[in-house]
Order: C-alpha cells, then structure tokens, then sequence
C-alpha cells in the first residue's frame, strides 16, 4: 500500500497543478485524463468498502477526494459506471 499512497500523492500534486482549481483535470468539464483515471474509482472504492482500507484518504489527498467524490456524482458517469455497492457484492458472491 506504500507504493499505492505514493502514487496517490504524485497525482494529488498533479491534479492541483494540471486541473488549476477547477473541478476535473481539464477544467469545468470532464476530460480524457478523467476517464482514464476515474475508470479505477469504482474498483478503488470497492476495494476499500470490502477491506475495511481507506486509500483515497481526504487528509493526505484532498483534492483528489473531491475530484473523485465530482466525478463519481456526474450524471453521465453514474449512468455508465456500475455502482460500488453492485461491485462489491459482486465481488463477495464470486469470490
């Protein structure tokens, strides 16, 4: 996990200097940058639902956190993204 908060850190300082205060890395709108990362939301978010671990913590990432929580809540996002809840029990019945 180390290397996992590492990683979180370098893309904290990323988002700040890339996305320039605005809510997503391309600004007000969500961007390529965005779904490539936010592809990983849902499996990070299960991850720490199913191992009791919180890896995008809002103490150390801030920005990220809220980038995340922004991304997660858009509408066009929510209608192709699988919900963590579904992913998680997903992951509990074929495990």
């Amino acid at each position: 996990m180390d290397e996992v908060g590492e990683g979180l850190l370098l893309l904290e300082d990323a988002f700040i200097s890339i996305s320039k205060g605005k809510r997503f890395f391309g600004g007000e709108v969500i961007g390529f940058m965005d779904i490539c990362l936010g592809s990983f939301l849902v499996i990070l978010k299960a991850r720490e639902k199913l191992n009791g671990e919180n890896i995008l913590d809002k103490s150390k990432t801030p920005s990220l956190c809220k980038w995340a929580n922004e991304f997660l809540a858009d509408d066009t996002v929510k209608n192709v993204v699988p919900e963590i809840d579904r992913v998680v029990k997903f992951k509990r019945e074929f495990n």
